[in-house]
C-alpha cells in the first residue's frame, strides 16, 4: 500500500469534510413559504433562543434585525430573518433553532426540512459529545416531522440516515439508505454516503465501487473523485490517485479542501 502520510481515518474525514465545506448533501434545499398571513401565533420572541456559537458579525446582523422587528406583531418576520442570515453566516445551530419554530408555527414539509437541514449542519460541525447527540436527536426530529407530510422523501431520509453514521447504530444507517436507493437507484446522495460508510468501514474495494457509481451519475462529482482516490490510495493504486487528484486541484473548490488534496498529492510524488 502507498502511503499518502495520512492515516485512513484522516482520509475519511477529508472526503467527508468536503461535504461540510461544500453542503453537498443538501441537495436542493427548498425555500421556506410561509406567507405572513398566515403565520399562526407563537408563544416566544426572538429574543428567547437559547445561546449558541456565533461570532462577531452575526451578533450585530442579528441585533440589527430584532431591532427592526421589534414592533412586528408576528415575531415570524424576525424568525425567518434571522434563520437566513445565521445559515449565511454558518451558525447552523442558531439558525436551526429559527427555522423549527417556523416550522412549529407553521407545519409543512418545506419548513421541517429547512430545520432539519440546518440542524445537520450544526451537527456536522459540532465537536462535543453531548452537543453531537442533542443536534443528532434534533435533526432526526426535523425530518420525522418532514416525512409526516411527505412520507417518499428521499432528502429527509438521507440526511436522517447521516446522523447514525458515527452513532453506536451505523447499521441504521446502512439500512435507511438502502430502502432509499431501492426507491430510486441513482440518488446521489445516498450512493455517496454509503461510499463513505465504507471507507470509515476499511472496505476500500467496496467504496471503490460506489464513488464509481457517483461518477457514472455525475462525471465532475468532487465528492465522488475524492472518495475515489483516497480509496485508490488505501489499495496502492497510486498512479489512479495522482489522476483523480490533479483533477481536484484544477476544480474551483474550497481552499481549505484544495490546501489538504495538495498535500496529499505532494507525498504520493
Amino acid at each position: 500500500m502507498m502511503n499518502s502520510g495520512l492515516s485512513p481515518k484522516t482520509h475519511f474525514l477529508i472526503v467527508t469534510g468536503i461535504a461540510v465545506l461544500g453542503f453537498v448533501f443538501l441537495v436542493s434545499r427548498p425555500k421556506t413559504v410561509v406567507k405572513d398571513e398566515e403565520a399562526k401565533a407563537v408563544t416566544s420572541t426572538a429574543e428567547e433562543a437559547p445561546v449558541h456559537m456565533s461570532n462577531p458579525a452575526a451578533d450585530r446582523l442579528a441585533k440589527e434585525i430584532r431591532d427592526r422587528h421589534a414592533t412586528d406583531a408576528n415575531p415570524l418576520n424576525a424568525y425567518r430573518a434571522l434563520a437566513e442570515m445565521f445559515f449565511q453566516e454558518s451558525v447552523f445551530d442558531s439558525s436551526a433553532y429559527y427555522f423549527e419554530q417556523i416550522a412549529i408555527a407553521n407545519p409543512g414539509v418545506s419548513n421541517w426540512l429547512r430545520a432539519g437541514d440546518a440542524y445537520l449542519q450544526a451537527y456536522s460541525l459540532a465537536l462535543n459529545p453531548a452537543k453531537i447527540e442533542d443536534l443528532a436527536a434534533k435533526t432526526r426530529d426535523a425530518y420525522s416531522q418532514a416525512l409526516k407530510f411527505d412520507p417518499a422523501s428521499l432528502h429527509a431520509k438521507t440526511n436522517s440516515a447521516l446522523t447514525y453514521v458515527n452513532s453506536a447504530t451505523p447499521m441504521r444507517a446502512i439500512s435507511i439508505l438502502r430502502e432509499v436507493l431501492d426507491q430510486q437507484p441513482n440518488y446521489l446522495p445516498a450512493v455517496l454516503a454509503l461510499g463513505k460508510l465504507s471507507m470509515q468501514s476499511g472496505q476500500f474495494d467496496k467504496a471503490v465501487d460506489r464513488f464509481k457509481e457517483v461518477l457514472k451519475i455525475d462525471k465532475d462529482n468532487i465528492e465522488g473523485k475524492m472518495g475515489l482516490a483516497y480509496s485508490y490510495i488505501e489499495l496502492g493504486k497510486t498512479n489512479d490517485a495522482k489522476v483523480l487528484l490533479q483533477e481536484i486541484l484544477d476544480a474551483d473548490i474550497d481552499p481549505i479542501v484544495k490546501d489538504e488534496v495538495r498535500k496529499t498529492l505532494n507525498n504520493l510524488k
